[in-house]
């Protein structure tokens, strides 16, 4: 059932966006109080959607994110927003206690080097294989090929990190799993803990305009199609 206090467009962001950042964050990052997290994207659908919850159970935040989008992160709580286009942004962050990788490809080793020991690494997209409107072979390939050749196990073993892949398509028919984390959700939108951000509203007709928003990374939340 949908708050009264919330619009349809608001609940189009739940069961994707609200449901992954849930599951990435508690399902399997086991989050707790006073850690530290870093999110990639954070000002994506399912970025914003696990800055709200990673304030909610008192973390550090910090997220990756354009310039632009810097502001707006900050007004939702992060304590520290990154430019992802910096060269060597990553140079003096961590350790991390949870990072959250929307990004896939390269980007997966470079977010488990930050983990301290007992860190979780938590993916759940492939942005950098997909990003733009069209595709060159010269930038997706060393994603795949960094993907493909996997984390070296001895070495997970030996630094006490953990990497976890995240596919809600997968969850959805597994009760067992989802049913858990059914009432914590809902509950947080019920209280207020959490609100749903949509960044715009599109009509089906104009869906290569949403799709344009995605690409570009224009938007700070969900982008919404209606009929």
């Amino acid at each position: 059932m949908l708050p009264d206090a919330l619009s349809f467009e608001q609940g189009a962001a739940v069961p994707v966006n609200y449901a992954t950042a849930w599951a990435a964050l508690h399902g399997y990052g086991s989050l707790r109080a006073g850690e530290r997290v870093l999110i990639h994207a954070a000002a994506g659908g399912v970025g914003i959607a696990a800055v709200q919850f990673a304030k909610a159970a008192k973390a550090e935040v910090h997220g990756t994110a354009s310039p632009q989008k810097h502001q707006k992160l900050a007004e939702f709580g992060v304590d520290r927003a990154i430019d992802y286009r910096r060269d060597g942004w990553w140079q003096g962050l961590g350790p991390y206690d949870v990072v959250l990788d929307a990004l896939g490809g390269t980007s997966l080793r470079r977010s488990y080097t930050l983990l301290r020991p007992g860190g979780r690494l938590v993916g759940y997209g492939i942005s950098n294989m997909q990003h733009g409107e069209k595709r060159s072979m010269r930038r997706v390939a060393p994603h795949a090929l960094s993907m493909l050749r996997g984390f070296n196990l001895m070495k997970q073993l030996e630094e006490s990190k953990t990497v976890i892949g995240l596919n809600m398509l997968r969850l959805w028919d597994d009760r067992r799993t989802l049913e858990p984390w059914i009432a914590p959700l809902t509950k947080a939108l019920n209280d207020g803990t959490i609100l749903p951000i949509v960044h715009a509203i599109v009509p089906f007709a104009e869906a290569p305009e949403a799709h344009r928003i995605l690409a570009a990374r224009e938007n700070v939340g969900k982008v919404v199609l209606v009929p």
